[in-house]
């Protein structure tokens, strides 16, 4: 691992560990509930829309039924008396409205359907809202909890001198210390000379070549 590598590997634990710092579970929680909350909305509102949509759907599809029905009429009026050409464009015009009320007709269907699978995801939206804000109360009381008995088992040597202070600062200092070195092994960070394989090989070589120097000089004298 070159240098590049272990800086990159050093930076990215550091970015880590400030995100693990700013990562707030409560917080975090909270904020979880907030966006499902707002989804909720969301999608409450599209259902409103939907249902207003298949309402003017409803609208159109009966006022083209009605239109074709009025056609066929004029229709049947031309054909019996006689009059091709308006009893063709009766036809025509009704044909137009027919298609235009199976358009209607399935778009409201599709819509409906929509609004079905929109109250089905509201209602397990709801629920799951439920069951995770109980479950943000437990896990800020476990929270709590665990930081009292944190607390409790701090060691506290403030009778007399403060010297608890101290004792807290050090064990805040080893324990950054031991998150360094955690880092560092992790990382692969700052190996010895002598611990890359690459190393010991040039190491070996340049042992061979002196010995074969050495060598060399033994027999000429």
């Amino acid at each position: 691992m070159n240098l590049f590598d272990r800086i990159a590997n050093l930076t990215k634990a550091t970015l880590h560990e400030a995100l693990n710092k700013l990562e707030d579970p409560i917080l975090m929680t909270g904020q979880y509930l907030r966006n499902l909350e707002e989804d909720l909305e969301q999608a409450k509102s599209q259902l409103g829309r939907t249902q207003a949509s298949v309402r003017m759907l409803q609208r159109q599809r009966e006022e083209a039924v009605y239109q074709a029905s009025e056609q066929e009429r004029l229709a049947l009026e031309a054909i019996a008396a006689g009059d091709e050409i308006a009893a063709r464009r009766a036809v025509e015009a009704k044909l137009r409205y027919t298609e235009q009320a199976d358009r209607f007709a399935a778009d409201e269907e599709a819509a409906k359907q929509r609004i079905t699978e929109l109250e089905l995801q509201i209602d397990a939206a709801k629920e799951e809202f439920e069951r995770l804000k109980k479950k943000r109360e437990e896990l800020a009381e476990r929270a709590r909890k665990a930081a009292e008995q944190k607390e409790s088992i701090r060691p506290n040597f403030s009778h007399g001198l403060d010297t608890g202070s101290a004792a807290r600062g050090f064990e805040r200092m080893e324990e950054k210390i031991s998150g360094w070195e955690a880092s560092a092994a992790a990382a692969g960070a700052f190996p010895g000379p002598y611990g890359n394989p690459a190393n010991r090989s040039r190491i070996d070589e340049e042992l061979q070549r002196l010995q074969s120097k050495v060598n060399a000089d033994s027999k000429q004298e």
